[in-house]
């Protein structure tokens, strides 16, 4: 190979792997707020304390008992009211295992929930169950209820694809 080629070949491969690199992202990514997926169910819970944001939140919790045969898992929900951008709702957080994998925000005003975000420059989806990708690899849509309302979902496909794995295998 002359040395131009090799030259070329050299950057295609330096290109390459770092597309593959950046494509393989590990570690937590951002969800709505000052949230991350991976963080822990005391996290969000300090989070919440810090912004005065405690009044009025529910906790629930799904998994395999003590004496089930399959790998344990835990689902747990914690929701309340909660402001995002100026603007109140109802906010869902899910944990997988102790891990924030997904947030859902309801919010009071919908349309004035969505001119915030465009307003903050946001990447938001140009119509309602449209997934784009934000920040690292978090997934985000938007959705419409039977009666107008708008729903905003954040999640970390790689802690939904280690859920839908454990399903997958222990169903």
């Amino acid at each position: 190979m002359n040395p131009v080629g090799l030259r070329s070949f050299q950057f295609f491969l330096f290109f390459a792997l770092c597309f593959f690199i950046g494509c393989a992202s590990k570690g937590p990514t951002r969800l709505c707020g000052n949230f991350q997926s991976y963080q822990a169910l005391e996290d969000v819970r300090a989070e919440l304390s810090r912004s005065g944001q405690t009044s009025g939140w529910t906790e629930e919790s799904q998994g395999t008992s003590p004496t089930d045969r399959r790998p344990p898992y835990k689902l747990t929900y914690l929701s309340g009211p909660l402001k995002l951008s100026g603007i109140d709702g109802h906010l869902k957080f899910t944990f997988y295992n102790g891990q924030l994998m997904e947030t859902q925000f309801s919010p009071q005003k919908g349309g004035d929930y969505m001119t915030a975000l465009r307003n903050e420059n946001a990447k938001v989806p140009q119509k309602p169950a449209e997934e784009i990708v934000t920040d690292r690899r978090t997934r985000f849509r938007f959705d419409v209820g039977s009666n107008g309302s708008l729903s905003f979902t954040w999640y970390d496909p790689k802690l939904e694809n280690e859920w839908k794995k454990w399903v997958a295998s222990n169903s």
